[in-house]
């Protein structure tokens, strides 16, 4: 009986789902109502999950439907950080510009780009008319 057990265990999981390994697990960051005996906290906390319903069940379980205050996923962009700094005004005054000169040269880039793409098709619709016979 035991060295079926031990076989059993280094067998391989052949049932597994494509989406098992084709999708990582997200992270989703919590925040969450902890009740002790004569205190109630709150608390954040990450999960790791396929999905957001998941995790929310899982929190759901772990805390409580009516304790998870707010779910949220994780992305690369997202950073948890307590200590984030504060502008001036004159900072944001100088970020706003900067921000708005970006995005006017996106802009410009994006129109360059479509006139080119008109330019290209006028000259396909050209040429691929029939040449003129007089």
């Amino acid at each position: 009986m035991l060295a079926q057990s031990r076989d059993f265990m280094h067998t391989i999981n052949t049932c597994m789902k494509i989406s098992e390994i084709s999708h990582p697990l997200s992270t989703f960051i919590a925040t969450v109502r902890v009740v002790t005996r004569n205190t109630t906290h709150t608390a954040r906390t990450t999960i790791t999950a396929d999905t957001f319903m998941s995790a929310k069940a899982m929190l759901a379980r772990i805390y409580g439907a009516e304790n998870i205050l707010s779910l949220a996923e994780l992305t690369n962009e997202t950073v948890i950080d307590e200590q984030t700094k504060t502008l001036s005004p004159q900072e944001l005054q100088v970020k706003s510009m900067s921000d708005r000169a970006k995005q006017l040269t996106q802009q410009a880039k994006q129109l360059k780009a479509r006139q080119s793409l008109q330019k290209a098709q006028q000259k396909l619709v050209k040429a691929s008319q029939p040449p003129r016979t007089h």
